[in-house]
């Protein structure tokens, strides 16, 4: 079992082991300087208050006497409840939250998917609109007559068959033309798009 641990609780661990080692490496050059009964006394009083510094911190650390007793890892589970949150919790909330920035991300702007073939032809439709619109603004342009200007409206009549192919494409019906940007979007959507639901979350309204 994997835990996660609080950064505060973590570095006050670590506070409190650096001062016992400090108290233990101090006591240890005490008794290594002790000549006579007088270093002596210090050093059974210095390890006395020691001692009730680690008793403190023992206390604050709200360890069970049983465990020192009887070593049993379950008589640990109140202390890891308190210091520790398993790293299953931690990462389902960590994927709820990423789930929520998304869905406030996309209430407004949902997510789709289409396919390769359809996005190149809407590509290549887009480019071929472009091509037009250069090639028209070329012919008016160039226009300089009244029998120049009346063979250019005589050629622009009527619906362009490129157009009608674009409407099929589209799957926008032959009977209608485009006349809105809704009706465009939607033919596209019902026609091309399929809604990003990774989780199924859709389906489970049907």
């Amino acid at each position: 079992m994997k835990y996660v641990i609080d950064s505060e609780t973590y570095e006050k661990h670590i506070r409190d082991e650096v001062h016992l080692y400090g108290l233990l490496h101090q006591l240890a050059f005490l008794a290594g300087k002790v000549k006579d009964a007088e270093d002596m006394a210090n050093l059974v009083e210095t390890a006395k208050h020691y001692g009730e510094v680690a008793e403190e911190k023992f206390d604050d650390w709200l360890i069970p006497g049983r465990y020192l007793v009887f070593g049993d890892r379950s008589d640990l589970a109140e202390l890891k409840a308190a210091e520790l949150t398993p790293l299953t919790d931690v990462l389902k909330e960590h994927d709820a939250k990423i789930k929520e920035k998304q869905c406030t991300a996309t209430n407004n702007d949902p997510t789709y998917i289409i396919s390769g073939s359809a996005f190149r032809m809407l590509v290549g439709d887009l480019f071929e609109l472009l091509a037009q619109y250069g090639f028209l603004h070329n012919r008016v342009l160039d226009v300089k007559t009244e029998r120049q200007l009346v063979r250019l409206q005589k050629n622009l009549s009527g619906e362009h068959p490129a157009i009608r192919r674009m409407y099929r494409r589209w799957g926008i019906p032959d009977s209608t033309g485009v006349t809105g940007f809704d009706m465009l979007e939607s033919a596209i959507r019902r026609t091309h798009l399929t809604p990003y639901d990774p989780d199924g979350s859709e389906a489970d309204y049907d």
